[in-house]
């Protein structure tokens, strides 16, 4: 597995839980958008400049590198990205981590800012004690 290390998500973990504890919902907010604006510039220029296909190719690399188990659909105009079993959650089960309860939420913040940035829009159905989830992408309406 290269240039994975799936310790990254019990640390993840853990900062999403120092966070919550000293700066609440609204700190992890800004933390994940700030994310959104550095770290995933070019996924959100690839969303904005290639459409659906670019955040396909984004999670087809990511969920294979980590071996989830995954399937990636079109449902008309929406990409659905149907998490079976989340690598993240597993890993962290594995290890025994404390998973933070509000882990998965941050599915939904960074996948909002991102896809807000690129003129697109998300939704998240999750149920983090399985490690399971559904995202969707379309474009926004202009």
């Amino acid at each position: 597995m290269a240039n994975v290390h799936k310790d990254f998500h019990g640390a993840f973990s853990y900062g999403i839980q120092f966070i919550m504890q000293s700066y609440g919902m609204e700190g992890l907010k800004a933390y994940l958008e700030k994310l959104a604006d550095t770290v995933y510039t070019p996924l959100v220029k690839g969303l904005r400049d290639e459409g659906l296909s670019s955040l396909r190719a984004h999670w087809e690399h990511i969920f294979t590198l980590e071996g989830g188990k995954f399937e990636l659909r079109d449902e008309g105009e929406v990409l659905v990205l149907d998490v079976h079993e989340c690598p993240a959650i597993a890993h962290m089960k594995k290890q025994g981590y404390d998973i933070d309860p509000n882990f998965c939420e941050h599915t939904r913040i960074l996948n909002e800012a991102i896809c807000q940035r690129a003129g697109y829009r998300s939704s998240v159905e999750y149920n983090q004690s399985e490690g399971r989830c559904v995202q969707r992408f379309w474009k926004e309406e202009a």
